[in-house]
């Protein structure tokens, strides 16, 4: 098993066979911020209310600060196109909820999903959680109407918990326990 990544070391880039990840930068801010005013992120994830830009930013500033203080945070994802080129999809991370909890979470654009993209992002984040940061357990937190992400939770493996209020939103919670130890 890899060594725990911990706030100070290299940041790493993840990458599929059609997916190119990396670490967010503040220069990503109006990339973020179109993401979060995409007609179907607004939907899923705010009950139609999209971000201003001072919102947006903010959140890039969490981040950040989640990637310093941590060792983990959000990446930016691409995918991969035929001709080498790299065309923005969204974001996928991890994010601290409390002392205990580690959120999965991603954004992906209108034109992004549907092809499985999340999922596939989703589990590299899931095998950097658990492989590379040794994290335990993670959580997915859910508004009820968003039917696309309990997909993507169900396939990566995740299971129903509770449903609980977050952020002043009912959300259902999801976990993810890490797999055990294999015997040597």
């Amino acid at each position: 098993m890899t060594q725990p990544h911990r706030p100070g070391r290299d940041i790493p880039l993840l990458e599929t066979q059609r997916l190119y990840m990396r670490p967010v930068r503040i220069s990503d801010a109006s990339m973020l911020y179109r993401l979060h005013t995409d007609p179907l992120v607004v939907e899923l994830t705010s009950a139609g209310t999209a971000m201003t830009r001072a919102q947006s930013d903010e959140r890039l500033r969490l981040y950040l600060r989640e990637w310093q203080e941590y060792g983990f945070g959000f990446f930016i994802v691409y995918e991969k196109q035929a001709n080498g080129d790299l065309v923005f999809a969204g974001r996928c991370g991890l994010r601290s909820l409390d002392r205990d909890d580690v959120e999965l979470g991603y954004y992906f654009t209108m034109a992004a999903s549907g092809r499985g993209l999340a999922t596939e992002a989703a589990q590299q984040l899931v095998d950097f959680a658990f492989f590379a940061c040794g994290m335990r357990r993670l959580v997915g937190l859910v508004r009820p109407a968003n039917a696309p992400s309990v997909r993507v939770l169900h396939k990566i493996g995740f299971a129903y918990h509770s449903t609980g209020t977050y952020r002043d939103a009912v959300y259902r919670r999801y976990e993810l326990a890490a797999p055990l130890p294999r015997p040597s």
